[in-house]
Formats: structure tokens, sequence, C-alpha cells
């Protein structure tokens, strides 16, 4: 499993993701990975992530938890519904997806400003990994 991760400042990070004896990965079974890439000011490169994919009755759940030395400081999951490729799901994709982006933007931003408004410490940006995939 491949896991992309893009950040703010406009770098992009690579998580390649499997299983330390190489068998595939089991449904649901709990992945981890050491945090490489600077994302948000209010935390440090430290720690790591734990992914967990699932589908079911045609639904598709990505689930990735970020935790330091001190515990878990994000939950977060994706999901969405299998489609069949057609002209007008694709055409919904297309024009649905700048209103999704916006909505995410939008959300980060109103989350981030209430971490400020609560004082929470920020963390300088270093500099991105040299290497592209982690693995």
């Amino acid at each position: 499993m491949l896991a992309v991760v893009n950040n703010t400042f406009g770098e992009r990070h690579s998580y390649l993701l499997a299983r330390a004896d190489q068998q595939p990965i089991a449904e649901g079974e709990l992945l981890e990975a050491r945090k490489a890439l600077h994302v948000s000011p209010f935390c440090r490169v430290h720690g790591g992530y734990r992914f967990r994919f699932l589908q079911r009755e045609g639904r598709a759940l990505a689930r990735i938890d970020y935790a330091d030395e001190q515990g878990d400081l994000l939950h977060t999951s994706v999901s969405g519904r299998a489609e069949v490729l057609s002209a007008a799901t694709l055409a919904r994709a297309f024009f649905g997806y700048p209103l999704m982006t916006l909505g995410v933007i939008l959300r980060i931003h109103y989350q981030a400003l209430r971490l400020w408004l609560k004082r929470v410490p920020f963390f300088t940006k270093p500099e991105p990994p040299i290497e592209e995939v982690t693995r």
C-alpha cells in the first residue's frame, strides 16, 4: 500500500506500507510508519502513523492516526463507495473535486484557528526529507 501525504507547503512524501514478512496485507490490519514530513505547524516531525484499510459492502475506508511519544494526537479517516466508471461519474468527480478541496481547506484553517486561540505552540518547519519514499 502506498500512502502519499501532502502538506500546505507544496511538499509531498510517500510511505510504502508492507508487512515485515512480506505477506499480503489483511483486511483491517494495522500498519505503521515513522513520520517523516512536516505537515502541521502544531506538530513536530516525531512519532508515527498507524494505518488501517477496510472494504465492506462497496465502501472503502482508510484510517490514519498520528501519535508521538506522549500519545495520540490525531485520528483521521476518509471513506467512499465504489462506483461504475462512466461519463456521468467522471463528470461528477471532476466538478465535485474542487468543492471537496475547498471544504477540506476551510476545515483545516478552522481547526488551525481553534488551536491558535488555545495558544497551542507552533513548531518551525524543518527541511523536507531527502528521500521521497519511506519504508
